[in-house]
């Protein structure tokens, strides 16, 4: 009977380490993806932040009804009185650009479906906001609610932002959405 107990013994020590190996890669994949959702959420809250402050500050020192200079579904500028050196204080009018490039742009990522979504302030050079961007679409809407094509009608802009990782886990990149829609004070 003593080797039947240590045939047993072992069996059952085999079967528990087994599922311990098994639920620490559980362990691991479930944190893995659960840094890359964190990481596009962070992503995801830093753009819509400047996004917003952008956005809302869109005509403030600018002249009624050109606030606005081009407009696309993909692409808007405009002007607005910002803040450019952190102090507090509004600078003047700039213009401020926002710009989604093609997938070309970010082909340094496996993720074949991001781009990077540019911001430029004045004549500054472009600067990237954020890599991973799947999706920037801006709708214009006049007073009425309806949509218009004309840059002095615009009062609202409806903006809708995805973002990806960079990096898939198991083949799946982690996804981060936003919607809403913006009423500038200025327009």
């Amino acid at each position: 009977m003593a080797i039947a107990d240590l045939i047993g013994t072992t069996i059952v020590a085999g079967i528990l380490i087994l599922m311990t190996i098994a639920l620490t890669g559980s362990v691991s994949e479930s944190t893995t993806q659960q840094m890359l959702d964190v990481t596009t959420q962070q992503a995801l809250t830093t753009i819509k932040g400047m996004i917003e402050y952008d956005f809302h500050k869109m005509g403030f020192e600018a002249d009624p009804g050109t606030a606005i200079t081009s407009m696309g579904t993909d692409n808007i500028t405009f002007w607005a009185g910002i803040d450019t050196n952190a102090d507090n204080v509004v600078d003047g009018v700039n213009t401020i650009a926002y710009q989604l490039s093609d997938t070309s742009q970010a082909s340094s990522t496996p993720n074949p479906d991001d781009r990077v979504l540019y911001r430029t302030v004045g004549a500054a050079t472009p600067v990237a906001v954020a890599l991973g961007v799947t999706n920037f679409a801006l709708e214009y809407y006049d007073a009425s609610g309806n949509v218009t094509a004309s840059p002095a009608d615009v009062k609202t802009i409806k903006v809708n932002l995805t973002v990806q990782s960079t990096i898939p886990y198991d083949s799946t990149y982690s996804e981060a959405a936003w919607e809403k829609r913006i009423s500038p004070r200025n327009l």
